[in-house]
């Protein structure tokens, strides 16, 4: 018999609806959900989890209905969608706060320690301060990226924005009256010189009055720091025009837009610049000498095109005291998000590998989150979701060398996992290197929760000498809230983690934009479903019709 694997996408939703005593031949399960198969063998995918930056949840659905995750940088064109086609306008959109997209199996596009596959993120959604994070693959497989958002309504701690309508007018683009935005809590402000012009990336004039957003972002927060635009861990363009990945350490961050009465966007400035003077906490780190910050250091001026993810290195700026505060001033000839930083330039492709030890050992992969802080100023460079398996080693890509590193290991909010106390809070010299590190997961005692093992393979009727076992990336989450559980079915085997058995369950997956789901309640803690007969217009639709 020939067997054939390839990948489908509402599967998994007949699979937990069905009766628990099905087990052949089950005809037409979906309820008018459209099963989608295809023959592209992706074996590399990143899962985005878009998140509020001050109530750590998913963007609600309706918000998610309006945002859109760009893709740009320089293996852009690498990234499809799931099953392996082109994005359109290189975009994704998001349900439920989530995202998926494929990485093409193309040689140029397989990802090593070696030769990395890059690329950027731009996420946008109304009410968000637009941000972007840099996206570095060593590996196949299942990736996970999560992206922390700042509502401007309701900012987390450490994050201070302030919108302001008819900021200042413009006649021709000239700035009429000179005006000073402020965040006060902040110490932050950018003044407006009059005669200053004002043009769009188009080079058109912006005309007259214009709303200014500012948002600061304090460096020494690490719940400002989860959600800074850009990354603590980029690649970065310096003054010479080279390209380097690197580590920054920063003494503050300022996003600014501004847009004028018809929607134009400022993006550069002629006659004259804008003014931006930020306070500097005394308690920030300045690597050049190893401790606190003080007048008379000098920073780095960093721009992030908020439109592409690329940082760009624009000059250097004196620290300079006054009235008892520390500050720093940059002069901005054009528009994007700004940073006062110190960069490094040390990074590893690949760190270290990680391994979790289960006990008791179990079957299945698990998602755990990891928040790598730096130990010297505690500062948080980067948030890692990685997908385990019981003793399989796992990494955390570009890491910075010789810089000694703390993680907090989260499960997720799972109810199923906890992190061993002894592995929390773990100390390691550096990220860089082959010694594995060794982390230890309980497994919750609470005998309610249990794990569900599915076991699939299914044929079109026209085609009984095919066998197909299904690929496919699903979530669920109980009916009554709760986490949210990722499963992911690879050639005909899943199993589904922390299960309440009796309970409702709402199962989902996610393509092209659109969320396909049902509710499911499971009865039983495994499901084999062979020879599940698929419907026969799809089989038409796949294989072309009656052979």
């Amino acid at each position: 018999m020939y067997i054939k694997r390839f990948g489908s996408w509402t599967l998994l939703l007949a699979l937990l609806t069905i009766a628990p005593s099905a087990c052949k031949k089950v005809t037409n399960p979906l309820d008018n959900l459209k099963l989608i198969i295809d023959y592209n063998l992706i074996k590399t995918t990143v899962d985005f989890h878009i998140k509020d930056a001050t109530t750590g949840q998913y963007l609600g659905s309706e918000v998610s209905r309006d945002a859109l995750i760009i893709i740009s940088g320089k293996d852009a064109q690498g990234v499809v969608d799931p099953v392996g086609g082109k994005l359109k306008d290189n975009s994704v959109k998001v349900t439920r706060g989530l995202a998926s997209v494929g990485i093409s199996p193309a040689p140029a596009y397989v990802p090593s320690a070696t030769k990395p596959v890059e690329f950027s993120v731009v996420v946008m959604a109304p009410g968000y301060l637009t941000t972007t994070r840099q996206v570095s693959l060593t590996q196949t497989g299942r990736h996970f990226v999560e992206v922390t958002m700042v509502s401007l309504n309701n900012t987390p701690n450490g994050v201070n924005a302030t919108q302001q309508s008819g900021a200042a007018n413009l006649n021709n683009g000239s700035v009429t009256a000179s005006a000073t935005l402020t965040i006060p809590a902040a110490g932050t402000s950018l003044n407006i010189p009059q005669g200053l012009i004002m043009k769009d990336a188009n080079g058109n004039l912006l005309q007259g009055q214009i709303d200014i957003t500012m948002v600061h972002f304090d460096p020494t927060n690490s719940q400002a720091l989860n959600a800074f635009p850009g990354g603590m861990l980029p690649t970065v363009k310096r003054a010479n025009g080279s390209t380097q990945k690197g580590m920054f350490y920063t003494a503050g961050f300022v996003a600014i837009d501004i847009i004028d009465q018809n929607g134009r966007v400022a993006a550069t400035f002629e006659n004259g610049t804008l003014e931006l003077t930020t306070e500097v906490s005394n308690q920030v780190y300045n690597p050049n000498n190893g401790g606190p910050v003080a007048a008379g250091n000098a920073v780095g001026i960093w721009s992030l095109n908020e439109n592409t993810g690329q940082w760009q290195e624009e000059g250097s700026t004196t620290i300079f005291s006054q009235a008892g505060k520390l500050k720093a001033t940059a002069q901005l000839g054009h528009l994007s998000y700004y940073g006062f930083n110190w960069f490094g330039s040390n990074i590893c492709e690949q760190g270290r590998p990680f391994v979790f030890n289960i006990n008791p050992s179990l079957q299945g992969s698990f998602l755990i989150k990891a928040k790598v802080f730096r130990q010297a100023d505690n500062a948080l460079l980067t948030t890692s979701l990685m997908w385990i398996s019981n003793g399989q080693p796992v990494f955390i890509t570009g890491m910075p060398t010789n810089t000694p590193i703390r993680i907090e290991w989260s499960t997720e909010n799972s109810p199923f996992l906890l992190v061993d106390p002894g592995s929390q809070n773990m100390l390691l010299n550096e990220l860089c290197g082959s010694t594995p590190a060794q982390v230890n997961l309980l497994v919750n005692s609470n005998n309610n929760y249990t794990n569900i093992v599915i076991q699939v393979s299914v044929f079109c009727a026209d085609r009984p000498e095919l066998v197909i076992y299904p690929s496919f990336t699903a979530y669920c989450q109980l009916l009554s809230g709760g986490p949210v559980i990722p499963i992911e079915m690879i050639q005909g085997q899943a199993v589904v983690p922390g299960i309440l058995l009796g309970e409702v369950y709402y199962v989902w997956v996610i393509y092209e934009g659109n969320e396909y789901g049902a509710q499911a309640t499971p009865t039983q803690t495994e499901y084999s479903l062979i020879d599940f007969e698929i419907p026969a217009d799809v089989c038409n639709e796949v294989f072309g019709g009656s052979k």
